[in-house]
């Protein structure tokens, strides 16, 4: 008869997801994910298929908690600037501030797993999608003046994410943010 597990798995996701966010893929040691989740070795491979399983498990666990946030906030009725607005400003910078776990594991392209990388990279896909729905929709409601490129002013806006998201790692101060973005939606706002 097998030992029964003294752990409960969502919870070593959770504390697991944590320290891949503050340190990546690479910064982050067997050993430590040992002392943090307090799953020994066998357990993490036994369990999880070891360093590589648990972390695209543990990125799985905040792409699902990161999907929910951005159509809550970019998906909402009626669609338009405002959304995006609420969007970037939902982005919450604190004094231990470790970037966008999805933006940090797409920097980490060639070190992570392909199936890793191509879940964030879905993900950036969607969030440009809802960025073009709600371009679209500022546009035809008069908010975005007529004939401008909304897919590339979409891209754009996804290169924004990237950088507020890195850029809150120098400087975590949520009102240099806040200008930033009110900066960026000026360039294509009609009103």
């Amino acid at each position: 008869m097998g030992r029964r597990k003294s752990y409960d798995r969502e919870e070593v996701l959770e504390k697991a997801m944590r320290l891949f966010w503050a340190k990546g893929f690479e910064g982050t040691h067997l050993g430590e994910l040992v002392e943090v989740t307090g799953v020994n070795r066998f357990g993490l491979y036994s369990e999880f298929d070891g360093k590589e399983g648990l972390f695209k498990e543990a990125l799985e666990l905040y792409l699902k908690g990161t999907r929910e946030a951005y159509q809550g906030a970019l998906a909402k009725a009626p669609l338009g600037l405002d959304n995006i607005r609420g969007y970037f400003r939902s982005i919450e910078f604190c004094s231990d501030y470790h970037g966008c776990f999805m933006i940090n594991t797409l920097t980490e392209k060639n070190i992570v797993s392909p199936d890793a990388f191509d879940e964030a990279k879905k993900m950036m896909a969607e969030i440009e999608g809802l960025f073009l729905d709600n371009l679209t929709a500022a546009q035809d409601n008069g908010e975005v003046a007529p004939g401008l490129p909304l897919a590339a002013l979409a891209k754009m806006l996804v290169a924004a994410d990237s950088g507020i998201s890195i850029y809150g790692i120098i400087s975590a101060k949520e009102a240099d943010k806040d200008d930033i973005v009110d900066q960026l939606l000026r360039l294509f706002d009609a009103r």
